[in-house]
């Protein structure tokens, strides 16, 4: 599960570049929407704004902060945002007739009990999207983004939240395989944007960085994680940062 107090806001990711995912939520009715794992409601704002239509939605997630954030960023959207375990939903079976979880399947660790409960909340004749980044064929810039994303990973575990490195294409089939819903359809889609040396965003994701980092600040490691993350800063500054490729699947329950 992903804890409570770990704020996905270290990732925050840019999901308006994702032209082949949006192209594909466009021909989507998504009727009653719920996005699992929704941090501060990036991918939930996205995928509202790329559904051909919904008539409501809800954001689920353990961190009260995330969620005031999500609130004031669709505060303009029919949403509402339930704090929650995406292991234990306080939701009816059946629930939804389109659920959603993006780069939160390496932050949570029993993929049995969360696939049970995607499945359970989603109708019949519903679908489930899992979005996820993966690390296979890495660019010079998105090799930067993954040192960059196992940096942080790195001091999550020290902190005690679960947040592994990104998985391979293979071991997202694998873990979908095993997750006993029904795969409709499944692509690979990549962020558009050229902009790899964007000061602006470069700077957001370097003081998100250093502001995980004063967390350790009393303990013994702290100065060596600190020249760690100056290495890092140089190294993004140096080379820019582009977000990896991305699997995305449709799911269904089995009938």
């Amino acid at each position: 599960m992903i804890p409570e107090n770990l704020n996905l806001e270290s990732f925050a990711m840019t999901y308006d570049n994702m032209i082949e995912l949006r192209s594909r939520l466009l021909a989507i009715n998504a009727g009653t929407v719920l996005d699992v794992a929704c941090g501060k409601g990036d991918f939930l704002k996205f995928a509202l704004r790329s559904f051909n239509s919904y008539r409501m939605a809800v954001g689920i997630d353990t961190d009260v902060e995330s969620l005031n954030q999500a609130r004031q960023n669709l505060y303009e959207y029919p949403v509402s945002f339930v704090v929650g375990s995406a292991l234990n939903m306080p939701f009816l079976t059946e629930s939804f007739s389109m659920v959603t979880i993006s780069n939160s399947l390496h932050h949570i660790e029993d993929h049995k009990k969360l696939f049970e409960e995607l499945g359970r909340i989603c109708r019949n004749d519903g679908s489930i999207l899992i979005n996820e980044m993966t690390v296979d064929k890495l660019s010079e810039y998105q090799e930067s983004y993954s040192v960059y994303h196992h940096f942080i990973a790195e001091l999550d575990n020290l902190l005690g939240f679960y947040h592994r490195d990104a998985y391979a294409e293979k071991e997202l089939h694998q873990i979908v395989k095993e997750s006993g819903l029904k795969v409709v359809d499944f692509f690979m889609h990549e962020d558009r944007s050229q902009d790899y040396t964007n000061a602006q965003e470069i700077g957001k994701m370097t003081d998100r960085m250093f502001k995980k980092l004063t967390l350790l600040k009393t303990s013994d490691s702290y100065y060596f994680y600190l020249n760690k993350a100056r290495d890092i800063e140089k190294r993004i500054k140096k080379t820019g940062i582009h977000r990896p490729d991305h699997a995305a699947f449709i799911l269904r329950p089995w009938q």
